[in-house]
Protein backbone atom coordinates (compact mmCIF):
# COMPACT_ATOMS: atom_id res chain seq x y z
CA UNK A 1 0.00 0.00 0.00
CA UNK A 2 3.13 2.05 0.60
CA UNK A 3 3.88 1.94 -2.38
CA UNK A 4 0.84 2.88 -4.02
CA UNK A 5 0.54 6.08 -2.41
CA UNK A 6 4.57 7.32 -2.37
CA UNK A 7 5.21 6.04 -6.45
CA UNK A 8 2.27 8.40 -7.47
CA UNK A 9 3.89 11.73 -5.60
CA UNK A 10 6.42 10.77 -8.19
CA UNK A 11 4.02 11.48 -11.04
CA UNK A 12 3.00 15.04 -9.54
CA UNK A 13 6.66 15.64 -8.86
CA UNK A 14 7.43 15.84 -12.53
CA UNK A 15 4.08 17.78 -13.69
CA UNK A 16 5.75 20.53 -11.15
CA UNK A 17 9.00 20.33 -12.76
CA UNK A 18 7.35 21.79 -16.05
CA UNK A 19 5.33 24.87 -14.24
CA UNK A 20 8.56 25.48 -12.08
CA UNK A 21 10.29 26.28 -15.17
CA UNK A 22 8.45 30.11 -14.43
CA UNK A 23 9.97 30.63 -11.24
CA UNK A 24 11.93 33.45 -10.70
CA UNK A 25 15.76 32.34 -11.12
CA UNK A 26 15.99 33.90 -7.51
CA UNK A 27 14.23 31.04 -6.23
CA UNK A 28 17.19 28.76 -7.28
CA UNK A 29 18.49 27.73 -4.29
CA UNK A 30 14.80 27.13 -2.70
CA UNK A 31 13.78 24.99 -5.67
CA UNK A 32 17.07 22.83 -4.73
CA UNK A 33 16.51 22.51 -1.33
CA UNK A 34 12.65 21.78 -2.02
CA UNK A 35 13.94 18.46 -4.75
CA UNK A 36 16.58 17.23 -1.70
CA UNK A 37 13.08 17.15 0.88
CA UNK A 38 11.17 15.72 -1.62
CA UNK A 39 14.08 13.17 -2.53
CA UNK A 40 14.42 12.84 1.18
CA UNK A 41 10.86 11.80 1.64
CA UNK A 42 10.63 9.45 -0.83
CA UNK A 43 13.44 7.63 -0.16
CA UNK A 44 12.68 7.31 3.51
CA UNK A 45 9.33 6.20 3.05
CA UNK A 46 9.89 3.63 0.91
CA UNK A 47 13.01 2.17 2.53
CA UNK A 48 10.56 -0.30 4.54
CA UNK A 49 9.44 -1.49 1.39
CA UNK A 50 12.95 -2.60 0.14
CA UNK A 51 14.60 -5.51 1.94
CA UNK A 52 17.81 -5.77 3.04
CA UNK A 53 20.34 -6.22 0.24
CA UNK A 54 24.08 -8.24 -0.44
CA UNK A 55 26.17 -6.43 1.06
CA UNK A 56 24.03 -4.18 3.46
CA UNK A 57 24.35 -6.48 6.30
CA UNK A 58 28.49 -6.71 6.29
CA UNK A 59 28.59 -3.06 5.62
CA UNK A 60 26.25 -2.65 8.84
CA UNK A 61 28.26 -4.49 10.80
CA UNK A 62 31.87 -3.05 9.66
CA UNK A 63 29.46 0.31 10.83
CA UNK A 64 28.88 -0.55 14.09
CA UNK A 65 32.15 -1.46 15.38
CA UNK A 66 33.48 2.40 14.34
CA UNK A 67 32.40 3.52 18.11
CA UNK A 68 34.65 1.11 19.02
CA UNK A 69 37.63 1.91 17.69
CA UNK A 70 37.43 -0.94 15.06
CA UNK A 71 37.99 0.21 11.92
CA UNK A 72 37.66 -2.39 9.20
CA UNK A 73 38.71 -0.39 6.20
CA UNK A 74 41.43 0.80 4.10
CA UNK A 75 44.12 -1.79 4.75
CA UNK A 76 41.68 -4.71 6.28
CA UNK A 77 40.20 -7.28 3.81
CA UNK A 78 39.41 -6.16 0.05
CA UNK A 79 40.83 -2.74 0.82
CA UNK A 80 37.34 -0.99 0.81
CA UNK A 81 37.92 2.78 2.20
CA UNK A 82 36.47 4.28 5.47
CA UNK A 83 34.01 6.66 4.00
CA UNK A 84 30.82 4.94 3.85
CA UNK A 85 31.03 3.25 6.89
CA UNK A 86 31.33 6.62 8.72
CA UNK A 87 28.17 8.06 6.90
CA UNK A 88 26.37 4.64 7.95
CA UNK A 89 27.40 5.36 11.71
CA UNK A 90 26.59 8.88 11.36
CA UNK A 91 23.14 8.78 10.34
CA UNK A 92 22.17 5.49 11.94
CA UNK A 93 23.18 7.54 15.57
CA UNK A 94 20.80 9.70 14.45
CA UNK A 95 17.93 8.03 13.68
CA UNK A 96 18.15 4.60 15.98
CA UNK A 97 15.57 6.63 18.16
CA UNK A 98 12.89 7.30 15.54
CA UNK A 99 13.25 5.15 12.86
CA UNK A 100 12.74 1.53 11.47
CA UNK A 101 16.03 -0.60 12.27
CA UNK A 102 16.86 -0.74 8.35
CA UNK A 103 16.08 2.50 7.65
CA UNK A 104 17.65 3.82 10.53
CA UNK A 105 20.86 2.68 9.05
CA UNK A 106 20.18 3.81 5.96
CA UNK A 107 19.53 7.17 7.12
CA UNK A 108 22.98 8.36 6.35
CA UNK A 109 23.28 7.21 2.52
CA UNK A 110 19.82 8.68 2.08
CA UNK A 111 20.21 11.88 3.09
CA UNK A 112 23.67 12.30 1.33
CA UNK A 113 21.89 10.90 -1.74
CA UNK A 114 18.95 14.31 -1.02
CA UNK A 115 21.52 16.08 -0.96
CA UNK A 116 22.87 15.42 -4.05
CA UNK A 117 19.83 14.90 -5.92
CA UNK A 118 19.31 19.09 -5.02
CA UNK A 119 22.96 20.08 -5.76
CA UNK A 120 22.43 18.29 -9.10
CA UNK A 121 19.49 20.32 -9.78
CA UNK A 122 21.25 23.47 -8.77
CA UNK A 123 24.24 22.66 -11.14
CA UNK A 124 22.35 22.43 -14.07
CA UNK A 125 19.92 25.13 -13.41
CA UNK A 126 23.00 27.42 -13.22
CA UNK A 127 24.38 26.02 -15.77
CA UNK A 128 21.39 25.50 -18.40
CA UNK A 129 17.80 25.87 -16.95
CA UNK A 130 15.81 25.17 -14.03
CA UNK A 131 13.66 23.15 -16.55
CA UNK A 132 17.38 21.17 -17.07
CA UNK A 133 18.20 20.89 -13.28
CA UNK A 134 14.46 19.79 -12.00
CA UNK A 135 14.29 17.50 -15.58
CA UNK A 136 17.51 15.98 -14.59
CA UNK A 137 17.06 15.14 -10.77
CA UNK A 138 13.61 14.12 -11.84
CA UNK A 139 15.73 11.65 -13.74
CA UNK A 140 18.10 10.40 -11.41
CA UNK A 141 14.51 9.31 -9.03
CA UNK A 142 13.12 7.67 -11.94
CA UNK A 143 15.54 5.16 -12.82
CA UNK A 144 14.79 2.16 -10.89
CA UNK A 145 18.29 0.60 -10.02
CA UNK A 146 19.28 3.88 -9.12
CA UNK A 147 16.68 4.19 -7.11
CA UNK A 148 17.09 1.22 -4.96
CA UNK A 149 20.83 1.69 -4.65
CA UNK A 150 19.69 5.51 -3.13
CA UNK A 151 17.95 3.15 0.02
CA UNK A 152 21.31 0.42 0.61
CA UNK A 153 23.79 1.09 3.35
CA UNK A 154 26.70 0.11 1.61
CA UNK A 155 29.65 2.00 -0.55
CA UNK A 156 28.15 2.87 -4.30
CA UNK A 157 24.77 5.36 -3.12
CA UNK A 158 27.61 7.39 -1.09
CA UNK A 159 29.93 7.32 -3.72
CA UNK A 160 27.94 8.54 -6.36
CA UNK A 161 26.28 11.54 -4.27
CA UNK A 162 29.54 12.34 -3.30
CA UNK A 163 30.76 12.83 -6.77
CA UNK A 164 28.06 14.15 -8.18
CA UNK A 165 28.36 17.07 -5.29
CA UNK A 166 31.65 17.44 -6.32
CA UNK A 167 31.05 17.94 -9.82
CA UNK A 168 28.19 20.67 -9.05
CA UNK A 169 31.13 22.51 -6.94
CA UNK A 170 33.65 22.63 -9.41
CA UNK A 171 32.89 26.50 -10.62
CA UNK A 172 36.61 27.71 -10.72
CA UNK A 173 35.90 30.62 -13.43
CA UNK A 174 32.54 32.06 -11.07
CA UNK A 175 34.76 31.86 -7.36
CA UNK A 176 37.99 31.46 -5.99
CA UNK A 177 40.44 29.53 -3.55
CA UNK A 178 37.37 28.81 -1.02
CA UNK A 179 35.26 26.91 -3.84
CA UNK A 180 38.62 24.99 -4.91
CA UNK A 181 39.10 23.70 -1.03
CA UNK A 182 35.21 22.95 -1.01
CA UNK A 183 35.80 21.05 -4.37
CA UNK A 184 38.84 19.53 -2.49
CA UNK A 185 36.95 18.84 0.23
CA UNK A 186 34.18 16.68 -1.77
CA UNK A 187 36.76 14.90 -3.94
CA UNK A 188 38.32 13.93 -0.92
CA UNK A 189 34.88 12.31 0.54
CA UNK A 190 35.08 10.65 -3.28
CA UNK A 191 37.81 9.15 -2.40
CA UNK A 192 37.14 7.55 0.83
CA UNK A 193 33.76 6.16 -0.28
CA UNK A 194 35.26 3.19 -2.49
CA UNK A 195 38.38 2.61 -4.66
CA UNK A 196 36.41 3.13 -7.60
CA UNK A 197 36.52 6.82 -6.34
CA UNK A 198 40.15 7.33 -7.08
CA UNK A 199 38.98 7.56 -10.68
CA UNK A 200 36.74 10.53 -10.06
CA UNK A 201 39.30 13.33 -10.85
CA UNK A 202 40.28 12.10 -14.12
CA UNK A 203 37.53 13.85 -15.56
CA UNK A 204 38.34 17.08 -13.95
CA UNK A 205 41.95 16.94 -15.65
CA UNK A 206 41.02 16.24 -18.76
CA UNK A 207 38.72 18.74 -19.28
CA UNK A 208 40.71 21.17 -17.63
CA UNK A 209 43.63 20.24 -20.45
CA UNK A 210 40.62 20.22 -22.96
CA UNK A 211 39.85 23.70 -22.87
CA UNK A 212 42.74 24.93 -21.69
CA UNK A 213 41.29 26.72 -18.26
CA UNK A 214 43.69 28.37 -15.97
CA UNK A 215 40.96 29.17 -13.40
CA UNK A 216 40.47 25.15 -13.42
CA UNK A 217 43.99 24.59 -13.07
CA UNK A 218 44.19 26.53 -10.22
CA UNK A 219 41.47 25.25 -8.84
CA UNK A 220 43.06 21.71 -9.48
CA UNK A 221 46.10 23.02 -7.29
CA UNK A 222 44.40 23.85 -4.69
CA UNK A 223 41.64 21.10 -4.74
CA UNK A 224 43.50 17.99 -5.29
CA UNK A 225 46.51 18.36 -2.25
CA UNK A 226 42.85 19.16 0.09
CA UNK A 227 41.43 16.25 -1.17
CA UNK A 228 44.39 13.33 -0.59
CA UNK A 229 44.65 15.38 2.98
CA UNK A 230 40.83 14.62 3.38
CA UNK A 231 41.24 10.76 2.15
CA UNK A 232 43.95 10.23 5.08
CA UNK A 233 41.63 12.14 7.60
CA UNK A 234 38.46 9.60 7.37
CA UNK A 235 40.64 6.70 6.75
CA UNK A 236 42.64 6.47 10.19
CA UNK A 237 43.87 3.17 9.68
CA UNK A 238 46.37 5.14 7.54
CA UNK A 239 47.02 7.00 10.34
CA UNK A 240 49.23 4.53 12.54
CA UNK A 241 51.30 3.71 8.88
CA UNK A 242 50.94 6.74 6.51
CA UNK A 243 53.13 4.77 3.93
CA UNK A 244 53.38 1.19 4.20
CA UNK A 245 48.79 1.75 4.45
CA UNK A 246 48.96 3.80 1.09
CA UNK A 247 50.73 0.68 -0.30
CA UNK A 248 48.23 -1.68 1.24
CA UNK A 249 45.59 0.49 -0.26
CA UNK A 250 46.18 0.35 -3.41
CA UNK A 251 47.48 -3.48 -3.72
CA UNK A 252 44.62 -5.06 -1.92
CA UNK A 253 42.47 -3.05 -4.82
CA UNK A 254 44.44 -3.36 -7.63
CA UNK A 255 45.27 -7.38 -6.55
CA UNK A 256 41.97 -8.54 -6.81
CA UNK A 257 42.88 -11.17 -9.16
CA UNK A 258 44.46 -13.74 -6.85
CA UNK A 259 42.25 -13.04 -3.88
CA UNK A 260 38.60 -14.92 -3.05
CA UNK A 261 36.96 -11.96 -4.38
CA UNK A 262 36.62 -13.59 -7.78
CA UNK A 263 32.86 -13.39 -8.18
CA UNK A 264 31.34 -14.72 -11.62
CA UNK A 265 28.53 -13.08 -13.03
CA UNK A 266 25.86 -14.25 -15.72
CA UNK A 267 25.55 -11.88 -18.90
CA UNK A 268 23.85 -12.30 -21.97
CA UNK A 269 23.70 -16.21 -21.02
CA UNK A 270 27.70 -16.90 -20.03
CA UNK A 271 29.14 -16.86 -17.40
CA UNK A 272 32.31 -14.31 -16.53
CA UNK A 273 35.02 -13.43 -13.85
CA UNK A 274 38.08 -12.29 -13.74
CA UNK A 275 39.93 -14.37 -15.68
CA UNK A 276 37.12 -14.44 -17.94
CA UNK A 277 36.87 -11.08 -18.40
CA UNK A 278 33.27 -9.22 -19.96
CA UNK A 279 33.05 -8.34 -23.29
CA UNK A 280 34.12 -4.78 -24.08
CA UNK A 281 30.57 -3.42 -25.12
CA UNK A 282 29.19 -4.98 -21.56
CA UNK A 283 28.84 -0.77 -20.01
CA UNK A 284 27.15 -0.09 -23.26
CA UNK A 285 24.54 -2.89 -22.91
CA UNK A 286 23.81 -2.96 -18.98
CA UNK A 287 23.29 0.75 -19.93
CA UNK A 288 21.17 0.30 -22.53
CA UNK A 289 18.93 -2.07 -21.05
CA UNK A 290 18.20 -0.95 -17.56
CA UNK A 291 17.42 2.37 -17.86
CA UNK A 292 13.98 3.28 -18.75
CA UNK A 293 13.73 3.64 -22.73
CA UNK A 294 12.29 7.38 -22.97
CA UNK A 295 14.89 8.73 -20.71
CA UNK A 296 17.54 6.95 -22.69
CA UNK A 297 16.49 8.98 -25.35
CA UNK A 298 16.34 12.02 -23.87
CA UNK A 299 19.68 11.61 -22.60
CA UNK A 300 20.57 10.73 -26.23
CA UNK A 301 19.20 13.91 -27.32
CA UNK A 302 21.76 16.27 -24.56
CA UNK A 303 24.71 13.59 -25.89
CA UNK A 304 23.69 15.32 -29.42
CA UNK A 305 23.44 18.98 -28.06
CA UNK A 306 26.05 18.52 -26.54
CA UNK A 307 28.75 16.95 -29.25
CA UNK A 308 27.07 18.79 -31.75
CA UNK A 309 29.08 22.17 -30.51
CA UNK A 310 31.82 21.29 -27.75
CA UNK A 311 33.41 24.12 -27.79
CA UNK A 312 30.54 26.29 -26.73
CA UNK A 313 29.11 23.18 -24.04
CA UNK A 314 31.69 23.29 -21.70
CA UNK A 315 29.61 22.15 -18.94
CA UNK A 316 28.12 19.49 -21.07
CA UNK A 317 31.62 17.90 -21.86
CA UNK A 318 31.87 18.09 -18.01
CA UNK A 319 28.91 16.20 -17.37
CA UNK A 320 29.81 13.70 -20.76
CA UNK A 321 33.46 12.78 -19.15
CA UNK A 322 32.21 12.31 -15.76
CA UNK A 323 29.97 9.99 -16.72
CA UNK A 324 32.19 8.46 -19.61
CA UNK A 325 35.56 7.71 -17.09
CA UNK A 326 33.61 4.51 -15.59
CA UNK A 327 31.76 2.88 -18.31
CA UNK A 328 35.27 2.78 -20.26
CA UNK A 329 37.53 1.57 -17.22
CA UNK A 330 34.60 -0.99 -16.61
CA UNK A 331 34.99 -2.04 -20.47
CA UNK A 332 38.79 -2.94 -19.86
CA UNK A 333 40.09 -6.45 -18.85
CA UNK A 334 41.00 -7.46 -15.48
CA UNK A 335 38.55 -5.28 -13.72
CA UNK A 336 35.68 -7.41 -11.77
CA UNK A 337 32.80 -8.53 -13.19
CA UNK A 338 30.14 -8.92 -10.80
CA UNK A 339 27.19 -6.84 -9.18
CA UNK A 340 25.73 -5.47 -12.95
CA UNK A 341 25.44 -1.99 -12.71
CA UNK A 342 26.57 -1.46 -9.43
CA UNK A 343 30.14 -0.80 -9.88
CA UNK A 344 29.36 1.71 -12.48
CA UNK A 345 26.85 3.08 -11.06
CA UNK A 346 28.00 6.65 -10.76
CA UNK A 347 27.93 6.96 -14.22
CA UNK A 348 23.53 6.77 -14.21
CA UNK A 349 24.06 9.73 -11.95
CA UNK A 350 25.56 11.67 -14.85
CA UNK A 351 23.47 9.88 -17.29
CA UNK A 352 20.63 11.76 -15.64
CA UNK A 353 22.18 15.02 -15.66
CA UNK A 354 22.27 14.62 -19.66
CA UNK A 355 18.61 13.81 -19.59
CA UNK A 356 17.93 17.41 -18.10
CA UNK A 357 20.12 18.72 -20.58
CA UNK A 358 17.75 16.48 -23.27
CA UNK A 359 15.08 17.86 -21.58
CA UNK A 360 16.24 21.86 -21.94
CA UNK A 361 17.18 20.89 -25.30
CA UNK A 362 13.70 19.52 -27.30
CA UNK A 363 12.42 22.95 -24.90
CA UNK A 364 14.32 25.05 -26.13
CA UNK A 365 14.28 23.97 -29.64
CA UNK A 366 9.82 23.96 -29.85
CA UNK A 367 10.40 28.02 -28.87
CA UNK A 368 12.49 28.17 -31.57
CA UNK A 369 10.14 26.67 -34.12
CA UNK A 370 7.76 29.15 -33.98
CA UNK A 371 7.43 33.01 -34.22
CA UNK A 372 4.54 32.34 -31.09
CA UNK A 373 6.34 29.70 -28.42
CA UNK A 374 3.06 28.92 -26.15
CA UNK A 375 1.87 26.09 -28.27
CA UNK A 376 4.67 24.13 -29.47
CA UNK A 377 6.38 24.72 -26.09
CA UNK A 378 2.93 23.71 -24.48
CA UNK A 379 2.84 20.79 -26.77
CA UNK A 380 6.60 19.92 -25.52
CA UNK A 381 6.09 19.81 -22.34
CA UNK A 382 2.80 17.56 -22.35
CA UNK A 383 4.65 15.27 -24.37
CA UNK A 384 7.90 15.12 -21.47
CA UNK A 385 5.30 14.77 -18.52
CA UNK A 386 3.63 11.91 -20.13
CA UNK A 387 7.30 10.58 -21.30
CA UNK A 388 8.56 11.50 -16.91
CA UNK A 389 5.10 9.96 -15.80
CA UNK A 390 5.52 6.97 -17.67
CA UNK A 391 8.79 5.85 -16.39
CA UNK A 392 7.30 6.65 -12.90
CA UNK A 393 5.06 3.83 -13.68
CA UNK A 394 8.44 1.48 -13.73
CA UNK A 395 8.78 1.94 -10.09
CA UNK A 396 5.31 1.02 -8.91
CA UNK A 397 5.58 -1.79 -11.36
CA UNK A 398 8.59 -3.37 -10.41
CA UNK A 399 8.53 -2.58 -6.63
CA UNK A 400 9.74 -3.29 -4.49
CA UNK A 401 12.67 -5.36 -6.36
CA UNK A 402 13.79 -2.37 -8.30
CA UNK A 403 17.56 -4.26 -8.67
CA UNK A 404 15.76 -6.67 -11.25
CA UNK A 405 14.43 -3.35 -13.68
CA UNK A 406 15.32 -4.32 -17.50
CA UNK A 407 13.32 -2.10 -20.05
CA UNK A 408 11.35 -2.08 -23.06
CA UNK A 409 14.44 -2.66 -25.40
CA UNK A 410 15.41 -6.48 -23.90
CA UNK A 411 11.74 -6.67 -23.46
CA UNK A 412 11.41 -6.16 -19.57
CA UNK A 413 12.51 -8.51 -17.15
CA UNK A 414 11.12 -11.25 -19.03
CA UNK A 415 13.02 -10.94 -21.77
CA UNK A 416 16.45 -10.48 -20.09
CA UNK A 417 15.71 -13.60 -18.43
CA UNK A 418 15.32 -15.47 -22.11
CA UNK A 419 18.28 -13.40 -22.96
CA UNK A 420 20.43 -14.83 -20.47
CA UNK A 421 20.79 -11.77 -17.84
CA UNK A 422 20.00 -12.41 -14.06
CA UNK A 423 17.01 -11.84 -12.59
CA UNK A 424 17.84 -11.07 -9.60
CA UNK A 425 20.95 -10.69 -7.42
CA UNK A 426 20.67 -9.07 -3.90
CA UNK A 427 18.67 -11.49 -1.81
CA UNK A 428 15.56 -8.18 -2.54
CA UNK A 429 13.10 -10.89 -3.59
CA UNK A 430 13.19 -12.11 0.47
CA UNK A 431 10.66 -9.68 0.63
CA UNK A 432 8.11 -9.44 3.03
CA UNK A 433 5.30 -11.30 1.39
CA UNK A 434 8.37 -14.42 1.28
CA UNK A 435 9.08 -14.32 4.92
CA UNK A 436 5.08 -13.66 5.64
CA UNK A 437 4.66 -17.47 3.65
CA UNK A 438 8.04 -19.18 5.69
CA UNK A 439 7.22 -17.80 9.08
CA UNK A 440 3.59 -19.42 8.28
CA UNK A 441 4.05 -23.04 7.45
CA UNK A 442 7.67 -23.28 9.42
CA UNK A 443 6.99 -24.68 13.29
CA UNK A 444 9.01 -22.56 15.30
CA UNK A 445 11.20 -25.61 16.21
CA UNK A 446 12.21 -25.71 12.95
CA UNK A 447 14.42 -23.43 11.11
CA UNK A 448 15.17 -22.35 7.25
CA UNK A 449 18.55 -23.12 5.23
CA UNK A 450 19.24 -20.68 2.62
CA UNK A 451 21.78 -21.13 -0.61
CA UNK A 452 24.56 -18.74 -0.63
CA UNK A 453 23.25 -16.64 1.98
CA UNK A 454 24.91 -13.31 3.55
CA UNK A 455 25.22 -14.66 6.89
CA UNK A 456 25.55 -11.02 8.63
CA UNK A 457 22.37 -10.18 6.55
CA UNK A 458 20.64 -13.03 8.51
CA UNK A 459 21.98 -12.01 11.85
CA UNK A 460 20.89 -8.92 11.27
CA UNK A 461 17.30 -9.68 10.36
CA UNK A 462 17.23 -12.18 13.66
CA UNK A 463 18.20 -9.18 15.81
CA UNK A 464 15.70 -6.93 14.56
CA UNK A 465 13.15 -9.78 14.44
CA UNK A 466 12.52 -9.94 10.74
CA UNK A 467 13.40 -13.25 10.58
CA UNK A 468 12.18 -15.40 13.05
CA UNK A 469 13.04 -19.08 12.24
CA UNK A 470 16.46 -20.57 12.66
CA UNK A 471 18.57 -20.57 9.95
CA UNK A 472 22.69 -21.30 11.06
CA UNK A 473 23.85 -25.12 11.48
CA UNK A 474 24.08 -24.33 15.39
CA UNK A 475 20.58 -23.33 15.91
CA UNK A 476 18.30 -25.49 17.43
CA UNK A 477 15.37 -27.90 15.38
CA UNK A 478 15.73 -29.31 11.82
CA UNK A 479 15.76 -27.74 8.57
CA UNK A 480 12.51 -27.52 7.26
CA UNK A 481 13.14 -25.21 3.64
CA UNK A 482 15.36 -25.19 1.50
CA UNK A 483 15.57 -21.23 0.12
CA UNK A 484 17.49 -20.32 -3.59
CA UNK A 485 16.85 -16.87 -5.03
CA UNK A 486 17.26 -16.92 -9.12
CA UNK A 487 20.78 -16.06 -9.37
CA UNK A 488 22.66 -17.99 -11.70
CA UNK A 489 26.05 -17.46 -11.07
CA UNK A 490 25.20 -18.57 -7.60
CA UNK A 491 23.97 -21.37 -8.09
CA UNK A 492 25.78 -24.89 -7.52
CA UNK A 493 24.85 -28.23 -8.65
CA UNK A 494 22.38 -29.26 -6.44
CA UNK A 495 20.92 -26.25 -6.86
CA UNK A 496 20.40 -26.50 -10.81
CA UNK A 497 18.85 -30.27 -9.91
CA UNK A 498 16.54 -28.80 -7.90
CA UNK A 499 15.27 -26.33 -10.06
CA UNK A 500 15.30 -28.94 -12.81
CA UNK A 501 13.73 -31.81 -11.22
CA UNK A 502 11.81 -30.62 -8.32
CA UNK A 503 8.81 -28.81 -7.58
CA UNK A 504 8.99 -25.59 -5.18
CA UNK A 505 6.39 -25.50 -2.43
CA UNK A 506 6.63 -21.38 -2.81
CA UNK A 507 7.89 -19.56 -5.77
CA UNK A 508 8.52 -15.64 -5.32
CA UNK A 509 7.34 -14.03 -9.31
CA UNK A 510 8.13 -10.86 -10.63
CA UNK A 511 6.26 -10.54 -13.98
CA UNK A 512 5.87 -14.00 -14.23
CA UNK A 513 9.80 -14.65 -13.77
CA UNK A 514 10.78 -16.69 -10.66
CA UNK A 515 12.89 -14.55 -8.59
CA UNK A 516 13.22 -16.86 -5.24
CA UNK A 517 12.04 -20.51 -4.64
CA UNK A 518 11.72 -22.56 -1.83
CA UNK A 519 12.16 -26.11 -1.59
CA UNK A 520 11.30 -29.08 0.85
CA UNK A 521 14.14 -30.16 2.58
CA UNK A 522 13.84 -33.14 1.68
CA UNK A 523 14.74 -32.40 -1.87
CA UNK A 524 17.53 -30.38 -0.83
CA UNK A 525 18.85 -33.76 0.52
CA UNK A 526 17.71 -35.66 -2.72
CA UNK A 527 19.58 -33.03 -4.80
CA UNK A 528 22.60 -33.26 -3.18
CA UNK A 529 22.42 -36.91 -2.98
CA UNK A 530 22.15 -36.89 -6.52
CA UNK A 531 24.14 -34.48 -8.10
CA UNK A 532 27.32 -36.18 -6.02
CA UNK A 533 26.85 -39.03 -7.78
CA UNK A 534 26.13 -37.35 -11.26
CA UNK A 535 27.43 -33.62 -11.23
Amino acid sequence: MLCRVVLPAAVCYNMGMFTAQFMLPGRLALSALAVGLVVAVALAATSPMLPMTWDEGDSLRRASQIADGRWEFTTEREGHPAGYGIVIAAGWRLADAWLPPLTAARFGPMLLFACAAGALCYRLAKDHSLTAGLAGAAALVLLPRMFAHAHVAAGDGPLTACWVLAWAAFAPARQGWKAAALWGALMGATLSMKATGWLAPLPFILWTAVYRDRPALRALGVGLPVALAVFFLMNPPLWQQPIAGWATFFELNLGRAGSNLNIPTQFLGRMYNLNHPLPWYNTLVWTAVTVPAGLLGLAAVGLAAVARTPANSAAGVLVLLNGLVLLVVRALPGVPVHDGVRLFLPAFAFLAAMVGIGTHELLSWAVRRRPNPRRPRALAAAGLLVLYAASSVNLWLYAPQWLSYYNVLIGGLPGAAAAGMEPTYWWDALDADALDWLHAHTAEADKIRFAAPSTDNLAWMTQWGVLRRGWHESHPGRYRWYVIQHRPSAWQPHDRWLLLHAVPAYRKTLLGVPLLSVYEYADFERSAASSAVHP
